[in-house]
């Protein structure tokens, strides 16, 4: 289903006197646009793909500078930790500085403006009503100045789904570590851009990823063709395979799918294909389903899990309790690690994390302060260990 995005802002006085960390939820990012199409017909196989476009990777188009937590002036330890949490969250974003001490930043908002706002209101505030100055935007710093305006590379689409380069991440472009694949849940709706429920943006985690060297790619799906072929294979998971084939053909020398929900069930439904993934990324999107009332529809994850044939790619999937959806996780998890066990890649199965309930609680900034890194590591390094 459709994701909330949730703006997630920090607050300080950098005097080594504590943080305090008030979380506002509200928001959204600004959806991608697809034009609506006439459905397409079910592919006769797993392997009988459509054409895929060709994808053209470039140099990257942006420093690395926001990254240099060292580089940013007069930061106590406090204030430090504070900058590295806010590089772990996504734009649009906005850091702020006072010269008495105080600090603020603003991320995963609907727009710039908005963090901006954010920032420098509640930096003024814990600077005791005096000014403060933008430190960083986005993934840029602007300290001395405005930065150049970076430019997504180009993207490529078919019928019923595009395969974009989003604003507001780095782009790494050939000399990427890899690139990571996102595809939203099935009520998400690239044309509503003012609707937080069906944004089809990343989850915040998948910022750590881009800071890491990755380069984000969105794969946005038209819903007029956003059906299933049977109880495992849907449109999701055929522009999945089609959208990581280009990448793949494009340059990228690792390609990771990540999704919510629908998305994190094409994700999987792709390993039953060995080398198409290295990693794949479910977020409440994996287990013994439950259509929502009103609507019939069965997905068989014993199914699903039986078709896995890759043993090489990274497994990662978080399931939550509250999930109207995918109501019994103690049981899905147990199934996915008896199935998946003598598999020599890392698994990484996150069941039923407390504090963190429903099927969008992977959109909470605490799930990507507590379990970001480690979702990285064990896709990237192949390295779950204290996760």
């Amino acid at each position: 289903m459709g994701m909330r995005h949730t703006l997630v802002d920090e607050a300080l006085i950098d005097r080594d006197r504590g943080v305090n960390a008030p979380t506002w939820l509200a928001g959204a990012l600004v959806a991608l646009l697809v034009g609506a199409c006439t459905p397409m017909s079910a592919p006769e196989g797993v392997t009988a793909l459509p054409a895929v476009p060709r994808l053209t990777v470039t140099d990257a188009t942006a420093t690395r500078a926001v990254l240099d937590v060292s580089a940013v002036p007069g930061l106590s330890d406090a204030g430090r930790q504070s900058y590295a949490r806010f590089l772990t969250f996504p734009a649009p974003r906005a850091f702020a500085i006072g010269a008495d001490g105080g600090l603020a930043w603003a991320a995963n908002a609907r727009n710039v403006a908005e963090a901006e706002g954010r920032a420098l209101a509640q930096c003024r505030h814990a600077n005791g009503g005096r000014p403060c100055k933008l430190y960083a935007r986005d993934q840029h710093v602007v300290w001395e100045g405005e930065a150049m305006s970076d430019h997504p590379f180009p993207g490529v689409s078919g019928e019923g789904w595009a395969l974009m380069s989003p604003a507001g991440f780095l782009r790494h472009g050939r000399a990427a570590e890899g690139a990571i694949l996102w595809t939203h849940g099935r009520g998400s709706d690239p044309r509503r851009q003012a609707d937080p429920e069906r944004s089809p943006m990343p989850l915040p985690f998948v910022q750590r990823f881009n800071n890491a060297g990755w380069d984000v790619w969105v794969l946005a799906r038209d819903p007029v063709h956003d059906v299933n072929y049977d109880t495992v294979l849907s449109f999701a998971d055929t522009t999945l395979r089609i959208a990581a084939t280009a990448l793949r053909e494009g340059g990228y020398g690792r390609v990771v799918a990540a999704g919510q929900s629908a998305g994190g069930w094409a994700a999987l439904a792709a390993l039953d294909t060995p080398g198409l993934l290295d990693g794949a990324i479910a977020i409440a999107g994996a287990g013994l389903y439950q259509p929502p009332p009103g609507q019939n529809g069965t997905l068989d994850f014993p199914a699903l899990l039986a078709r896995v044939r890759d043993r090489t790619a990274p497994v990662v999937v978080a399931a939550f309790d509250g999930d109207h959806l995918l109501p019994w996780p103690e049981r899905s998890a147990a199934m996915l690690r008896g199935r998946l066990a003598d598999r020599p890649a890392p698994l990484l199965v996150i069941n039923r994390p407390a504090g963190l309930a429903g099927h969008g609680a992977g959109a909470e900034p605490a799930f990507n302060d507590r379990y970001g890194d480690c979702i990285l590591r064990a896709v990237a390094t192949r390295d779950a260990a204290g996760c």
